[in-house]
């Protein structure tokens, strides 16, 4: 793809993706007395304590972050993150002049809000583009001490959405935290796409026989890895596959029926490119 049709595209989705995220934060969660996540939520909280405009807090909070990423961090990634910040900070200014506000059940505000956040999110990431100054922070800290962004989230939401315990009622903390994790189920959705893909090792004597059916019945790739069983210090043969969940479900039938000493471990994949997975 051109490398400008690739960037307009990418800057058509932050646009619409932030204004996503705008709508659900300002007209679901907040005046549904819900705590979104991240600098949004801290400026909420601010704002409910405070009065001052959610607007100019977003801006104050966010500027010492942007300064220490840009001194800090890859510039690139940078620019995008202050580009996304500065769009949901436009966005809240004006999203309640032209869409309603959705006053409801908080539990349902809160699945409702939980979903077009997680959209939206999904929608920023997939483009590589970290959707907000935290996001940055998040990264940061992943490659320099080893805490993953999605602890991270956890332990920074958390904290944010509990502090509004000062004028709020546990029951509204408990829904903010459900929309919390909602969105980031769904995030991962968008990103990583519903269809789970499995990658299986099997360790057994009859190898040959696995390996026909995953050939034949399965019509997956198979790669195998010589190793040693150190209980009987004898060689085998490690098979290594990737296959979707119907053909694991079909792949462990198979091997049950062999009722041999076959060894199975099985870990979700993040991703797969070609091998006849579509992405």
């Amino acid at each position: 793809m051109d490398k400008k049709i690739k960037t307009l595209k990418r800057i058509i989705v932050l646009l619409v993706g932030q204004f996503i995220a705008a709508a659900a934060f300002n007209q679901i969660l907040v005046p549904n007395n819900l705590v979104p996540v991240g600098l949004g939520g801290l400026a909420t909280v601010i704002n409910n304590l405070t009065g001052l405009n959610v607007q100019l807090l977003l801006m104050l909070l966010s500027l010492p972050i942007i300064i220490w990423a840009f001194l800090k961090y890859e510039r690139k990634q940078v620019y995008y993150a202050a580009f996304c910040f500065w769009l949901f900070t436009f966005y809240i200014g004006f999203v309640d002049k032209i869409l309603p506000t959705f006053l409801t059940d908080p539990i349902i505000a809160s699945i409702f809000g939980g979903v077009l956040l997680g959209v939206a999110g999904g929608m920023v990431i997939r483009q590589g583009v970290a959707n907000g100054p935290e996001a940055i922070v998040g990264l940061y800290l992943k490659e320099k001490k080893d805490i993953t962004v999605g602890n991270f989230f956890m332990v920074i939401n958390t904290i944010i959405i509990f502090s509004s315990i000062i004028y709020g009622d546990l029951t509204l903390i408990i829904y903010s935290l459900i929309s919390t994790y909602i969105a980031s189920k769904v995030t991962d959705v968008v990103i990583l796409g519903s269809h789970k893909i499995f990658i299986v090792n099997i360790m057994s004597d009859n190898y040959l026989e696995i390996t026909e059916f995953i050939h034949k019945e399965l019509d997956r790739g198979v790669t195998f890895v010589q190793s040693l069983d150190t209980h009987s210090v004898k060689k085998k043969m490690l098979i290594k596959t990737v296959i979707t969940k119907t053909e694991l479900i079909e792949l462990k039938n198979y091997i049950h029926n062999l009722d041999d000493d076959s060894f199975v471990y099985v870990t979700e994949s993040a991703g797969v490119i070609g091998g006849g997975f579509t992405a």
